[in-house]
């Protein structure tokens, strides 16, 4: 099949149908490099509609790299709770101190340079260069592997594939508009070209998909079984000064939930980043509360034991003793959240 027009049809739709996002450039504005890049940091394993609001905020109290590279990281941290891995604030950080140091605030364009900032991997790089920058680079994300698969007819799981499909992807990349011809594809992906039950009569390359040709629109790319999480099992303690405070801890920078607020927990992360006080494990009236917290993290499941001790005495126990009522205003990661709704059911 001739696929020449490929390109030309998948722009031609992205005119008139594009997503209005916040990160995108309208009109005549010039590309912001910074904006594209906290936009596809954020984007790693989370959801267009879960990042915007996010985004926007980010954006407006963090305008530039200047800025960013000047805060704290402990307020990026706070500012991320509820959005998850917490590695991507703390390289968003890390990677506007470098740019603010060795490129004099501006965003670099060359792929070497890119593909070493702290969280920038091969795809986010090429989505940084196409986007931002308008280079050549072959991007390809999930909704661009699953439009391959398609379009191709390639009947082999994708996580097996991966190197055929961007191959493939590289062959019809065009020589102009790339950043443009990438995020229409997201959007065919995202509004279109769907995991489940594909709104293919309304798809600018429906007659380029062999998938739909054959009519396995709805079998490939062929679905693997994922594996079964383990489950991990520990204990979280809300403990509660005569006077409303709550006791709060940093949890170390390296492991799970890195740098972030939580009340004390133990035994579940397994990584030496639960150094909780012995005093805690040591009170013997603490009021075990009924059922569990439960949550998921990316290789596995967690189940906390919540107890709670009122009335302590703050004395005992070291740490970050904070209002009650100012806890819903902190940035709590949603586990901590999760803990604090359960102990107030």
């Amino acid at each position: 099949m001739n696929y020449s027009n490929f390109s030309k049809n998948v722009l031609n739709w992205y005119n008139l149908n594009k997503r209005d996002l916040p990160w995108r450039y309208k009109g005549n504005s010039k590309k912001d490099p910074y904006k594209v890049w906290v936009s596809e940091i954020m984007l790693q394993q989370t959801t267009v509609t879960a990042v915007i609001p996010y985004y926007n905020k980010f954006i407006k109290r963090w305008p530039n790299i200047k800025k960013l590279s000047s805060t704290n990281i402990e307020d990026v941290l706070d500012f991320w709770s509820g959005l998850g891995y917490y590695r991507r604030a703390r390289n968003l950080h890390l990677t506007a101190g470098i740019i603010n140091n060795e490129f004099n605030g501006v965003f670099p364009n060359k792929e070497s340079e890119i593909k070493n900032l702290p969280g920038i991997g091969e795809y986010t790089s090429a989505a940084i260069r196409a986007i931002a920058f308008n280079k050549n680079d072959t991007v390809v994300d999930s909704n661009i592997e699953r439009i391959m698969a398609r379009v191709f007819y390639l009947k082999d799981p994708i996580n097996k594939i991966k190197k055929k499909i961007k191959e493939y992807a590289k062959m019809l990349t065009p020589n102009r508009k790339n950043g443009d011809y990438i995020q229409a594809l997201m959007d065919i992906g995202s509004m279109i070209c769907l995991p489940k039950n594909p709104l293919c009569e309304s798809c600018p390359i429906i007659k380029f998909c062999q998938a739909k040709k054959s009519s396995s629109e709805n079998i490939i790319p062929i679905k693997i079984k994922k594996k079964i999480k383990p489950i991990r099992k520990g204990s979280v303690y809300l403990i509660i000064s005569s006077d409303n405070k709550v006791l709060l801890k940093r949890r170390e920078d390296n492991g799970i939930l890195p740098g972030m607020l939580e009340f004390p927990s133990y035994g579940w992360s397994k990584d030496g980043s639960e150094e909780i006080d012995k005093k805690i494990l040591s009170i013997d009236d603490f009021k075990r509360k009924k059922g569990s917290v439960s949550h998921q993290f990316s290789h596995f499941n967690l189940l906390l034991t919540v107890y709670e001790k009122k009335e302590f005495n703050v004395n005992d126990i070291n740490g970050m003793w904070i209002d009650k009522k100012d806890l819903e205003n902190l940035g709590l990661p949603t586990l901590m959240k999760k803990v604090f709704n359960h102990v107030n059911i």
